[in-house]
């Protein structure tokens, strides 16, 4: 299959998940066109957080897939664990002591399936995916811009609607049991055109809670229950998880 036929597979909503997984992992050999770096504006508007709570955000922008292990591996091949500039104080800090110069499991031989080019990038703590940002001269999303992009104009509880469908997302109950390529759910496309704001992995905002910072969406093991507009999570800064990921915003 050539590049288009590989496109269509994935941007097949009838086709098997293990056809679209397929589909993708070919298209990562042969150069995946997914993985420029865009953004999709999101137009001003309000934000129904919760039921009392509505929420006027300003125009802004984020991009439509996550970070993938290509786009990161640009950071590191460009110095950018070396680079001082694209850190914050405590980022820096971290990075020094920690004697830390890639995502945790980089280049590991059994975390091979995490690693394809156009899956997305993991085991990059709150301070990498802040540095990684930096250098793409862009930021983190806020929590609330992160909810507002997946609940779109009309306050629905999943990026596609407010019905769960299992084949719309990677969870604990759809799919294999690790990170999935990017953009693979044509079911879950979120209105404004944002793909995996829920499932495949958490994504890291700039929001911190008691010395955490919070993280959205749900995760490739987790169960339908805490997958969401409204999921939740907060992890320390420094964590590194295999279900821990991020996107960009401007």
């Amino acid at each position: 299959m050539n590049t288009d036929e590989l496109l269509r597979c994935i941007e097949d909503p009838d086709a098997p998940i293990a056809a679209r997984v397929a589909a993708a992992e070919r298209l990562a050999e042969l150069g995946d066109p997914r993985l420029e770096h865009d953004f999709i504006q999101v137009p001003a508007g309000i934000l129904h957080h919760k039921p009392a709570e509505l929420i006027s955000l300003p125009a802004f922008s984020m991009s439509p897939h996550l970070v993938t292990v290509h786009a990161y591996a640009e950071f590191i091949e460009a110095g950018g664990y070396d680079d001082a500039s694209h850190w914050s104080n405590a980022g820096w800090r971290w990075r020094t002591t920690e004697r830390v110069d890639c995502p945790r499991f980089w280049d590991e031989p059994e975390w091979a399936p995490y690693l394809i080019a156009n899956r997305p990038v993991v085991g990059v703590s709150f301070f990498e995916a802040e540095a990684y940002a930096s250098f793409r001269d862009a930021r983190l999303p806020t929590e609330h811009e992160w909810e507002r992009a997946c609940r779109g104009n009309d306050a629905r509880d999943y990026p596609w609607g407010n019905d769960w469908h299992d084949d719309a997302c990677g969870h604990r109950d759809y799919g294999p049991r690790c990170t999935l390529p990017i953009g693979i759910f044509p079911r879950g496309l979120s209105s404004f055109g944002f793909h995996d704001m829920v499932g495949n992995v958490w994504q890291w905002t700039s929001d911190a809670r008691d010395d955490k910072r919070i993280a959205c969406g749900g995760a490739w093991n987790n169960l339908p229950w805490s997958i969401g507009a409204a999921g939740r999570n907060a992890f320390p800064p420094t964590a590194r998880f295999s279900n821990l990921g991020f996107r960009l915003a401007r």
